[in-house]
């Protein structure tokens, strides 16, 4: 990764939900003095919590995957996400409804799933569901060293052999047609596929390193913080700010002072400056290209990917058939993601 000349003694971190924050940690623990600026009266960002009529509801995501990368972040600052928030490995990961009525609890364990998969749809699909995880496994393995975990600052760094390794698995092919080569079951290839819409894009028109993303979440494992989502990124201000970060909420930056190819402050709608040896973005991309002043050239206009409509509501019922996490998939499973992504 590039390094930028000159001191980077004073990092200014726009933006405190779990990518800011993490960043922030990663910085103390290098050594860094760091301010975080959020325009919101808290944490959370995209993991964001609302409190109404007696409720406390997560505004964003509703499960944890991968939780050895949060801990990573506490790590830096001597701290462990262990110690911090409470996790509870959710079994099953999720329970997928189909339009015919039939339903399918969806575990991490192997066995556990090999099982249900034999109950749902027979011995030949369980066969196909241990060759599908042995798969994923080393799709994961491949992807996750080299490409996932890297930060690249030109394509030629992508040039190693394990793109090879990549394309030798049939990543570079499409990820129905991938999946379809060891599940037969229409119902089976969807739970196995439907994830690449986190990436906003159509199984059918997806490629198969695509798939890395149902290996978090069948495979690697699914969690559910104590106190919600939000005692994530609650967690991780509080450890940044026990490591001697500067936390600033209800600031929201206006614009960036740059000099001689460099940001020297940071300038918020208050008013204030606040100078700055370096800035780290994580705000949204068209909103940090809008302080940055230019975005760069591209071949092809970004495309916004799907957004969601999200009904939260507050109970005092509960409903057995109902798991953590229910995916109702519906029959019409290709217009869907037409309506969706075009």
């Amino acid at each position: 990764m590039k390094r930028v000349p000159g001191p980077t003694d004073h990092v200014v971190v726009v933006g405190a939900g779990l990518s800011g924050l993490a960043c922030a940690l990663h910085l103390l623990g290098a050594g860094r003095r760091v301010t975080v600026v959020e325009r919101d009266t808290g944490p959370g960002g995209r993991s964001g919590r609302v409190r109404l009529g007696g409720y406390t509801l997560d505004t964003g995501p509703t499960v944890l995957t991968m939780p050895h990368l949060a801990d990573e972040a506490f790590a830096a600052v001597g701290d462990s996400l262990h110690r911090r928030v409470e996790l509870t490995a959710l079994h099953p990961a999720y329970r997928a409804c189909f339009a015919d009525g039939s339903a399918l609890d969806v575990h991490t364990d192997g066995e556990a799933m090999e099982a249900e998969v034999r109950r749902f749809a027979g011995p030949v699909q369980a066969a196909g569901y241990r060759d599908l995880r042995r798969w994923l496994e080393r799709l994961y393995r491949v992807q996750m060293r080299r490409f996932i975990d890297t930060n690249f600052d030109s394509p030629l760094q992508l040039l190693h052999p394990d793109l090879a390794r990549l394309a030798a698995l049939g990543g570079f092919g499409r990820l129905d047609g991938r999946i379809g080569r060891f599940l037969s079951d229409e119902r089976l290839r969807r739970v196995f596929s439907f994830q690449a819409l986190y990436a906003g894009v159509a199984p059918a028109r997806a490629l198969a390193a695509y798939a890395v993303i149902a290996y978090m979440d069948t495979v690697a494992g699914v969690w559910f913080p104590k106190g919600g989502m939000h005692a994530l990124p609650r967690a991780m201000a509080d450890a940044a700010a026990d490591a001697g970060a500067d936390l600033r909420w209800g600031a929201e930056v206006s614009a960036l002072e740059r000099s001689a190819g460099r940001v020297r402050a940071v300038r918020l709608s208050s008013g204030e400056r606040v100078p700055c040896d370096a800035v780290v973005l994580t705000c949204e991309l068209p909103a940090a290209y809008g302080l940055l002043g230019r975005a760069p050239r591209r071949p092809a206009r970004l495309r916004h990917s799907p957004s969601a409509v999200i009904l939260h509501a507050g109970t005092d019922r509960t409903w057995p058939h109902l798991a953590h996490h229910t995916l109702s998939f519906g029959a019409a499973w290709e217009r869907t993601f037409d309506e969706l992504t075009r």
